[in-house]
């Protein structure tokens, strides 16, 4: 019997071949191989027959050594590596078996050896220290013979799993998108600080090492001649620069407990992440909005999702079921999940009432006022409920779309962050960021926030979201691409500006943008809210915001008052402080001799009436303070906060206010306090249903019906009755009435289709490990 060797010849080097190898070279007659490899080991060929072929040849290299070997000859069939490994072995086996069951051997006689090399892996793994001392996977990234689709299944399971990764054929000339693939999807899951080791022409003449990290990879140079690999979430560097990979061993006096003690790294994040956090570049950048629309999307594919933002510094508030107080984002994000809000979703509010300090409320109910030193010594105290209340929802849904504060590089609130990527550490969660377009400076937005972050801060950020974008997108390419290379992380999309929705913002930003109204008799229904100092629940008014003919400011000048045709006092965190406040700018003055419609909802119902009394100090060191007078109405300050969802039905005098109308409403009550009426004051609504308890008269109207005030946040949202009071007020104006009218189309599919039309919903479905 004739024998066909399948010699591994190692990595190149005759120093590394094995004497097996080198044996089964010297009792060959004739040498096969492809003519790169022949020419490793040309000093062993002397005397010998050697048959030689090019690349993409290799059955037919292979069926020519089995043809040669059955004529009695020895052969060996040169392979380098490892012959088992992407090498020859399996496909001399192959071709050495019957074509069918019962059929003789193409090749009879022929014995097959299999001579064992050192692999390419090995041989790169040893260049670069020690890498593969744990679980690893060996993946070739040449799509020739593997379908293209099978090689990212195979990426995304080796990722999920954290196995090193080692690449075969990472990149060639006409291949080049391979590497990049598996770069986004390793970075998903490991962050873009992992180790990595790029070597070319390993245990060779020209052999080159680079050491760098999975961010970082791709502005370096990689071909068919390199193995690339990257490490797990325990990789890490040695002090000589050299990558290692713990295997679990006790070192340094470490104790091993339960098979190992595992060295986390900065990069790692859960395999299946039960969350993803969108964080920001600053404030009002639309975390709020993409937060909701993630929801919805995950809605719409079967998955039970809620929302949550552990801390919440919030003018804007909502109301649970229950009867807790949450920001009112979430609570709109909530109904983008198409589930009730629930304090869970936002376990710590603070609501400012001071320059330096807040109304902390946790897990939806009032704790104390605080300042900012008391808060921050309090924070240890309030992460443990973020972490139950996570945990919680957890339990219940499938997934959490969490959303962040403010600005994630705020480097002088690190130590006390409750907000942003300590919790989405501590939820396991990949970050997304969110940069604002609108504002300029995108792109410095985002190096200069991912600068600033530690590297184990930076390595939860996955991905980049440029929001907010006008215009031909084509043109931030060049931008887009220096800030990949710059950051190694990539932008997965640019959203256009969306005015389908309009979610509250968390603070007053955004009404400096909404100010100075100039008359447009005739065309506008000019609507002015007085920008009070402690402003809250001003969503109260985008309703009137969104009704056609309406143009709505947010003023806080005397001069702006006169080309109104009706005047707002908002929500107040703080009645006695705003009180004092439009005294202050000469607003109260203008307030009460304005002659045109007057309406104040909750503590600008308060402002209206004759006296606020404060007697247990709950708002002020004063004990009361003159109201604006336009209403006969008192009020007492009371240490107990109202929380409540509420249904009501309008009374005579509320019907008066806006004739015609259905006299069923529903609002919610957030407020301390309670208001007497006198004898100049009729009560406006009757209260059907208010946390179990009913009949209670809510709010007051003017004798001639131009005033009134009630403690209803969203009063506007009911369609019917806004509809009714606008056209009371076009009339005066000799403007022409409009019918009620809906939103159409829901909104939030709107937002989401708006969102999967414009962003790289598959890289972000692979970052939380979506299929």
């Amino acid at each position: 019997m004739s024998k066909l060797y399948v010699v591994g010849i190692g990595p190149g080097g005759l120093n590394h071949m094995t004497f097996e190898a080198r044996e089964a070279i010297e009792k060959a007659d004739v040498i096969v191989g492809y003519k790169t490899y022949l020419e490793f080991i040309e000093p062993l060929l002397s005397g010998k027959e050697v048959v030689s072929s090019g690349m993409m040849r290799e059955v037919e290299r292979c069926s020519e050594a089995l043809a040669i070997a059955a004529t009695g000859k020895t052969v060996a069939l040169v392979s380098s590596g490892d012959a088992g490994i992407y090498g020859m072995a399996g496909l001399a086996l192959e071709l050495a078996d019957a074509p069918g069951e019962g059929a003789p051997s193409p090749y009879p006689g022929v014995e097959i050896l299999i001579v064992p090399g050192v692999s390419a892996v090995q041989a790169a793994a040893s260049v670069l220290g020690a890498p593969l001392m744990h679980d690893f996977a060996v993946i070739s990234l040449s799509d020739l013979l593997t379908p293209l689709d099978t090689i990212r299944q195979r990426l995304k399971a080796a990722a999920a799993a954290d196995f090193v990764v080692a690449l075969y054929n990472p990149r060639s000339k006409g291949r080049v998108t391979q590497i990049e693939e598996a770069q986004a999807i390793l970075i998903a899951a490991r962050g873009p600080k992992t180790p990595v080791g790029i070597v070319r022409n390993a245990c060779r003449e020209g052999e080159e090492r680079i050491v760098t990290t999975l961010g970082e990879m791709l502005t370096h140079p990689i071909d068919m001649f390199s193995i690339v690999i990257i490490g797990n979430a325990s990789t890490r560097l040695s002090d000589d620069g050299r990558i290692v990979t713990p295997r679990g061993y006790a070192t340094r006096g470490e104790e091993r407990k339960g098979g190992g003690k595992r060295q986390e790294s900065a990069a790692a994040t859960p395999a299946n992440p039960q969350a993803v956090m969108f964080c920001g570049t600053g404030s009002d950048v639309g975390k709020s909005v993409i937060t909701a629309g993630f929801c919805r999307i995950l809605k719409r594919r079967g998955i039970s999702v809620a929302p949550f933002k552990s801390q919440n510094m919030a003018l804007n508030s909502a109301v649970t079921p229950e009867g807790g107080e949450i920001g009112r984002a979430q609570g709109v994000q909530a109904e983008a999940c198409g589930i009730a809000p629930h304090t869970d979703m936002n376990p710590i509010l603070l609501k400012p009432n001071s320059d330096t300090g807040s109304q902390v409320i946790v897990q939806g109910r009032v704790v104390r006022n605080m300042g900012v030193k008391e808060y921050n010594a309090y924070k240890p105290e309030a992460f443990v409920k973020v972490q139950e209340s996570f945990q919680r929802l957890k339990e219940r849904f499938d997934f959490i779309v969490m959303e962040g504060a403010g600005s994630i590089a705020e480097i002088n609130l690190r130590a006390h962050d409750i907000a942003n990527l300590k919790v989405a550490a501590m939820a396991g969660a990949p970050a997304i960021l969110v940069a604002d377009i609108d504002r300029g400076g995108v792109f410095a937005q985002i190096v200069g926030t991912l600068e600033l972050l530690t590297p184990e801060e930076k390595a939860l950020v996955k991905g980049v979201i440029i929001n907010k974008f006008r215009g031909d997108a084509s043109l931030l390419a060049s931008g887009i691409e220096y800030v990949e290379e710059r950051t190694g992380v990539p932008i997965l999309g640019v959203l256009p500006w969306f005015k389908g929705l309009s979610l509250p913002e968390e603070d007053s930003v955004a009404l400096q943008r909404r100010a100075n109204p100039v008359a447009n008799e005739g065309a506008k229904l000019m609507v002015g809210v007085v920008r009070l100092s402690r402003i809250s629940n001003y969503t109260d008014f985008s309703a009137l915001e969104a009704e056609p003919d309406v143009e709505l400011h947010y003023i806080d000048s005397p001069r702006q008052v006169d080309s109104l045709d009706l005047l707002i006092l908002p929500g107040t965190k703080s009645t006695l402080a705003d009180l004092a406040h439009i005294k202050e700018n000469g607003m109260f003055t203008a307030v009460a001799q304005f002659k045109g419609p007057v309406v104040g909802i909750c503590g600008g119902y308060q402002m209206l009436g004759k006296t606020v009394l404060d007697p247990e100090r709950v708002e002020s060191a004063h004990d009361s303070a003159a109201g604006l007078g336009l209403l006969d109405v008192v009020t007492t300050m009371l240490k107990e906060k109202q929380t409540h969802l509420v249904e009501a039905t309008l009374l005579a005098a509320g019907q008066g206010v806006a004739a015609g109308v259905a006299a069923a409403l529903t609002g919610y009550e957030i407020h301390l306090g309670e208001s007497v009426l006198g004898e100049g004051a009729l009560p406006f609504a009757r209260i059907a249903r208010r946390s179990g308890a009913a009949g209670i008269e809510d709010g007051a109207v003017s004798q001639d019906g131009r005033v009134f005030g009630t403690y209803l946040h969203g009063i506007f949202d009911n369609h019917g009755f806004r509809t009714a009071f606008l056209n009371r007020i076009r009339r005066a104006k000799e403007m022409p009435e409009l019918a009620e009218t809906a939103p159409a189309a829901d909104p939030f599919d709107q937002l989401a289709d708006h969102m999967e039309e414009h962003l790289d919903l598959e890289r972000i479905f692979r970052i939380c490990n979506f299929e």
